[in-house]
């Protein structure tokens, strides 16, 4: 057996009756079912992490980018840009010309 460590879970009742149930269909003890599904958790949790610093360094990217085309000069009133575009896709969209 691996080297295990005793921990105390609470769990809502609803919850140990379905680890009890599907650790009777499969043959297997409660204890490895809730090893298994913390190991898969934690695997998918750490493909979410690995995904989030992809996009992170996706957009640094991006911005070196954009900030190389400009010649390092910074877009200074984004949120007055962002307003712009808003306003000209709203109108855009109700068919009205600027």
């Amino acid at each position: 057996m691996q080297n295990l460590q005793r921990v105390n879970l609470l769990l809502e009742r609803r919850q140990r009756q379905a680890l009890e149930k599907l650790a009777r269909q499969k043959s297997r003890s409660v204890s490895d079912l809730v090893r298994e599904y913390i190991t898969v958790g934690l695997r998918e949790d750490n493909s979410q992490q690995r995904e989030r610093l992809l996009a992170l360094e996706n957009a640094r990217a991006l911005k070196a980018r954009v900030m190389k085309r400009r010649k390092g000069k910074p877009i200074t009133n984004a949120v007055k840009i962002m307003e712009q575009i808003r306003e000209e896709r709203t109108h855009e969209l109700l068919g009205r010309g600027r």
